[in-house]
């Protein structure tokens, strides 16, 4: 009975164990958490996974009208071509230089997971275009 106590003691300080370095089984993994000497420094690698782990969406600009009179402008009016604006989504897919052990980003984004960093989206605030119509008074007559 005692041998039996023992080996399932055994078996759960082994499985901990197991269980905390799950992380650390490949050379991309170690070379994003590491702490061996010659990586760049902890602080770097993680705010660089947390960076590489966020999108950014950029909403679609809203569009202000300025009408101004002709006559008061000094200068001559120019025919501006806008483009059409939309919104924009800015995803992570540069890798850091020293990751070059990890086969794919998504390798990569599993490496900062171990780290306990996450996918992120955060929303970019609403740009604002602003296209100014002038008008000639003149032009009516």
């Amino acid at each position: 009975m005692k041998v039996v106590a023992v080996l399932s003691l055994v078996s759960v300080a082994l499985a901990s164990v197991m269980e905390k370095r799950a992380c650390a089984g490949n050379n991309c993994n170690r070379a994003i958490t590491g702490t061996r000497n010659g990586l760049p420094p902890v602080s770097l690698r993680s705010a660089d996974c947390s960076s590489f782990m966020l999108t950014t969406v950029t909403p679609a600009p809203t569009t202000v009208t300025v009408t101004v009179d002709g006559e008061a402008s000094a200068t001559p009016a120019k025919r501006a071509e806008f483009l059409e604006y939309r919104q924009a989504t800015n995803s992570p897919s540069a890798m850091p230089a020293y990751a070059t052990h990890c086969s794919s980003a998504a390798a990569y984004a599993s490496a900062c997971n171990c780290w306990g960093i996450t996918p992120s989206v955060t929303t970019a605030p609403t740009p604002t275009v602003t296209v100014t119509t002038t008008v000639d008074y003149c032009d009516d007559l």
